[in-house]
């Protein structure tokens, strides 16, 4: 397997690491710029560690790019590789084309999937969205992926971001709204355990059906009345009113009821 270099140490770059040791892929050296959680995440791969642009290893053979975009662009322009070395990001929306004047070997290793730096995620249920700049770069990449028994896809940088797109509204949006009805529950002195069977059963039906299926709620049922109550209880928050409306009307185009 591959000597690889991880240049991040967030909650994508944590999760990758461990998940590259447990399928004892050799990961040499972690670069990143807050010292303490590079050292912190070097200290579990057990590997080296810098904060130095200069003191990145140069002989490596993939080099993992798992910071934000800015950072990315930035560092891949100062890194001195060897020649036919590998670089590959893991992000959703940025080109493939920022590693074309580094080397000739680079792609995207890009993994759909939510991360929390301390919340345990297995590896093996996360699709790999895999671009590469020439084939025998994508089979590389397409290793480390099968190595982490991880479901792979060939995805290009147009449909990539379609991906990425999807993902936003089926988890960032979705969490953000679980985080209103929270909200909600809390200023109003009620548990937000009470909704987690809720979240288990809605969840429950989506993989199990698919979401046109399992839709219901006052939009699709042309309940007014109980609409209008709703936007009376949050008719002070300016907020939750928006998305409450947006969200209802979008649901009553989705099914065409007037």
């Amino acid at each position: 397997m591959p000597d690889i270099v991880i240049l991040g140490s967030g909650n994508v770059a944590s999760h990758f690491a461990k998940a590259l040791k447990n399928a004892e892929i050799n990961v040499k050296q972690i670069f990143g710029r807050n010292i303490r959680s590079v050292s912190a995440l070097a200290k579990q791969i057990n590997c080296s560690h810098t904060i130095n642009i200069t003191d990145i290893i140069q002989d490596a053979d993939i080099y993992f790019f798992i910071m934000n975009d800015e950072a990315n662009i930035s560092i891949c322009d100062k890194i001195k590789i060897k020649k036919d070395s590998i670089l590959a990001h893991t992000a959703g929306s940025l080109s493939i084309e920022i590693f074309k004047n580094k080397t000739r070997n680079y792609g995207v290793f890009y993994p759909f999937q939510t991360f929390t730096k301390y919340v345990e995620t297995d590896f093996s249920k996360v699709p790999i969205c895999i671009e590469g700049s020439n084939h025998e770069t994508y089979l590389e990449l397409e290793k480390i992926a099968k190595r982490l028994n991880c479901p792979t896809f060939n995805i290009d940088a147009s449909k990539r971001e379609i991906v990425h797109l999807s993902g936003v509204f089926a988890s960032n949006f979705m969490n953000h709204c679980v985080n209103i009805a929270e909200d909600i529950l809390s200023e109003n002195d009620i548990s937000s355990d009470i909704i987690k069977p809720l979240l288990e059963q809605s969840f429950f039906k989506i993989l199990n059906n698919n979401a046109a299926d399992s839709q219901t709620g006052p939009a699709i049922r042309s309940d007014n009345l109980t609409i209008k109550k709703h936007k009376e209880l949050i008719k002070n928050n300016k907020q939750y009113s928006q998305v409450y409306e947006v969200l209802t009307n979008s649901i009553k185009s989705k099914f065409k009821i007037k």
